[in-house]
């Protein structure tokens, strides 16, 4: 997944910010061993996939949601 390197950067560095405003020191990017990247990595693959969960699940409750909705609606006008 090429997606998941500057994603794993951007993710790590924004909360290297985050918590160097709490008083936190983090080692910046640049700095990190391959191991430690690699970490960053697997974080960055742990969000994509729980947002294409969240996607998903947002888009099965709003296809229940249209589809209660057209079942209660009545008849579509067209079709009278």
């Amino acid at each position: 997944m090429p997606i998941t390197l500057p994603l794993a950067r951007h993710y790590y560095e924004t909360r290297r910010e985050v918590l160097a405003a709490g008083g936190e020191h983090v080692t910046p990017w640049y700095r990190l061993t391959p191991d430690e990247r690699a970490v960053a990595v697997t974080e960055a693959v742990i969000i994509l996939e729980a947002v294409r969960r969240a996607n998903a699940e947002h888009a099965a409750l709003l296809g229940v949601a249209l589809d209660d909705a057209d079942s209660t609606a009545g008849p579509d006008v067209a079709q009278v």
